[in-house]
């Protein structure tokens, strides 16, 4: 297990909140930059937009930069996709849309070498290139990469007890976005019924001692709400969200400051 890594687990073990910002742009210095800002992981997000095997591949090697762990979401559970981005040597591996205690074991099973999984042999970056001997990193492979089982929809959530009892399964993410709008709220959040659903799940896994990641608000309220609740991992989305925020946040002092018939006949506030 790498520096980085030790670091991540130590201080989960120790009852700290870890916390990382998921990266959808392709340029590896975006990575790069979220570790050197002092946060633990990077969450790269495999499963939604255009990134493809090369710059996931980079966007690894700028979050190890910056002294980041490498956390990627792949789309969809399946080996022959599963098996490059392993081979990559990402930190912590997460699938989407994990459902059944069957799913959470084909997640695993796809990460281990046989006789019990099924995961190919020719590890590339994940072997240090060759530098480290190949026989070698399958007897520490298992440790190299933290399984994540992302829950999301209610089906995930209504079986969530037998997930966390997988072995091999490191870490829970409780996604609440998936939930709303499979349920018809359109990705709203704060409907009750959603609020009971995560905080069942969080109850289930600080039952079983399984660390779990959740998507606070910036707000002090909803961090403190999520570390009293035993979340181990805060994730904060998006890279592009938060460039877009921070560039919509000048054009109220440009109307403020500027009458409007000097203004350009261009409409920038569509949303």
């Amino acid at each position: 297990m790498g520096i980085i890594l030790k670091r991540f687990v130590k201080d989960i073990q120790q009852g700290k909140i870890v916390c990382g910002v998921c990266v959808s742009l392709n340029d590896p210095a975006v990575s790069e930059l979220v570790g050197m800002a002092g946060y633990d992981f990077v969450w790269i997000e495999g499963e939604h937009g255009a990134m493809g095997r090369a710059e996931m591949q980079n966007l690894m090697i700028g979050a190890h930069a910056g002294g980041a762990a490498a956390m990627i979401r792949v789309p969809y559970l399946d080996a022959a996709l599963v098996r490059p981005v392993l081979d990559m040597g990402p930190d912590i591996i997460g699938f989407p849309f994990i459902n059944s205690k069957e799913d959470a074991e084909k997640a695993v099973s796809i990460c281990t070498y046989p006789p019990e999984g099924v995961r190919g042999w020719n590890p590339q970056r994940a072997g240090h290139y060759g530098q480290m001997g190949q026989s070698a990193y399958v007897d520490v492979a298992q440790e190299e990469t933290l399984k994540m089982m992302i829950i999301e929809q209610e089906e995930g959530f209504h079986n969530i007890e037998e997930i966390v009892q997988v072995e091999g399964v490191d870490i829970i993410v409780l996604g609440p976005g998936d939930l709303s709008v499979e349920m018809g709220l359109k990705g709203i959040q704060t409907d009750q019924r959603i609020k009971d659903m995560m905080n069942y799940a969080a109850d289930v896994c600080t039952k079983y001692h399984k660390p779990f990641l959740v998507w606070p608000s910036m707000a002090e309220e909803s961090l403190k709400e999520w570390a009293d609740k035993g979340a181990s991992l805060f994730g904060f989305p998006q890279d592009s969200f938060f460039i877009s925020q921070a560039i919509m946040k000048l054009w109220p002092e440009y109307e403020k400051a500027i009458p409007e018939e000097k203004r350009s006949t261009r409409n920038r506030r569509k949303y």
